[in-house]
């Protein structure tokens, strides 16, 4: 487990409310819970005012009552919590967890608060033994609690696309229904604390309040975690510096890829190239991504067509599909790249189209430790990556791949063109790049350590 971040260790608890050992609650803090919540805990005692006012809230809400099915007593009952209507990285990242719980004593399920990417997607015999449920998006605090009381697993994994997946309650109502280990995966960055107000007006009063009253939220949610674990040192870094997340509790498990599904992969390689009209002078990049504002998308095609304009022989793959995609066509055909750039959409298996290119091209504003550059150092790709997020945990500059500024579209261009140009550099920066993914980043031990945290 890598928790090796610059970040200071020292931990703060959410301005008191609980104390930490090494599961997020001290024996005395335990005891103090019962007594304090008697009737949320426990349902021999009569009914308190809290309660009277959660079942009522949860009446209101009564679409929102989740039946996950027996399990057995010698089981640990684990939940996974995610919500999302897209499939992309934290989705891949699930499945390929649920994989690694999956076996004898570990009782799994999954609550859906919109879309169900995972049942076609698991094999028959993890489906077996995995209950998946969708439900309605509860929407208050007395409703997330309602349904929690109701499932009360062992632990429970709420699955973080962003910082604001979920409302920042959701913890606290996680420990108020009496689950004792609560976690959560953070798979992006979140956004840049709001500035500091200046001045006494009423209107910049009202500005400090609200900022306040957002971070403390924040805090008192971190500290209701028995752990946060973040997918690079980057997130983590951010969210206890910016958000005073405990620097104790928060710690970073780099994504993995599964080294033996891209290793020697070359099945459609020749096919895809035939059918795109790539001849074997080409220098072919790909890049895998949702086309969306996120993964700057635009700056490539302006980058391409920069590259074509100076004579170099290029041409470029982009797979992904996203509300964008109309208006990066559109942008594609107005820069005279018909020819040169293919929109291939959404691919369930991308390993035909990283095998078929020469580099790989990530030109995103925003990231967290995106799955497709480890897959592309699998294939043994050199990447050409922006500076930001977790990319430069796995690229280092000039060894494995190149690093440019996010929203450079000179850089990118001179990026392509340079690889395109020098095939030694090229070549070397390939088998670099296909020693470190094996080195640091195999998918199976990565898994292990998520699991060894959640059900130790």
């Amino acid at each position: 487990m890598n928790n090796n971040s610059p970040v200071s260790d020292t931990s703060r608890d959410g301005f008191g409310i609980l104390e930490s050992d090494g599961d997020g609650v001290s024996a005395s803090g335990r005891a103090r819970r019962v007594s304090k919540f008697p009737n949320i805990l426990t349902s021999t005692r009569p009914r308190s005012a809290v309660d009277k006012a959660a079942s009522s809230a949860a009446g209101r809400e009564r679409q929102n009552r989740v039946d996950i099915g027996p399990q057995t007593s010698a089981q640990t009952r684990l939940l996974f919590i995610h919500d999302s209507r897209e499939y992309g990285g934290a989705e891949k990242h699930l499945i390929d967890l649920i994989s690694a719980c999956s076996g004898p004593g570990v009782g799994l399920s999954i609550l859906c608060l919109d879309a169900d990417f995972f049942t076609e997607r698991l094999s028959s015999q993890e489906t077996a033994s995995l209950s998946v449920k969708r439900s309605g998006r509860p929407k208050s605090f007395w409703g997330w609690l309602q349904v929690l009381r109701d499932i009360r697993p062992d632990a429970v994994v709420f699955v973080r696309g962003c910082l604001w997946t979920f409302p920042w309650y959701t913890t606290v109502a996680g420990w108020l229904a009496g689950i004792p280990r609560r976690f959560s995966i953070a798979h992006l960055p979140p956004p840049p604390v709001p500035a500091r107000v200046k001045g006494w007006s009423m209107r910049n009063v009202a500005r400090r309040l609200k900022r306040a009253r957002h971070l403390i939220s924040v805090r008192v949610s971190a500290s209701f975690h028995t752990t946060t674990i973040c997918v690079s040192n980057a997130i983590r870094e951010s969210l206890v510096s910016d958000y005073g997340f405990p620097a104790k509790k928060t710690i970073t498990i780099h994504n993995g890829v599964s080294l033996s599904k891209f290793e020697g992969c070359a099945n459609g390689q020749l096919a895809i190239r035939s059918r795109l009209r790539v001849d074997s002078d080409d220098f072919l990049v790909v890049s895998i991504a949702r086309l969306s504002e996120q993964k700057g998308i635009d700056v490539l095609l302006l980058a391409m067509a920069q590259v074509l304009s100076n004579g170099v022989r290029c041409k470029c793959i982009i797979a992904g599909d996203g509300p964008l995609r109309a208006q990066l066509s559109a942008q594609a055909l107005s820069l005279g790249l018909s020819d040169h750039v293919f929109f291939e959409g959404f691919q369930k298996d991308v390993r035909p189209y990283l095998q078929a290119a020469d580099a790989f091209v990530l030109t995103s504003h925003m990231e967290g430790l995106p799955l497709a550059i480890l897959e592309a150092m699998a294939c043994g790709l050199p990447c050409i990556v922006t500076n930001v997020g977790g990319n430069t945990e796995v690229i280092t500059h000039r060894v494995d791949g190149l690093i440019v500024p996010p929203a450079s579209v000179d850089e990118v261009a001179a990026a392509i063109s340079h690889l395109a140009t020098h095939p030694h550099d090229c070549a070397e920066m390939s088998r670099r790049a296909r020693t470190r993914v094996h080195e640091s980043f195999d998918l199976k031990e990565k898994m292990g350590e998520i699991k060894r945290v959640i059900l130790s």
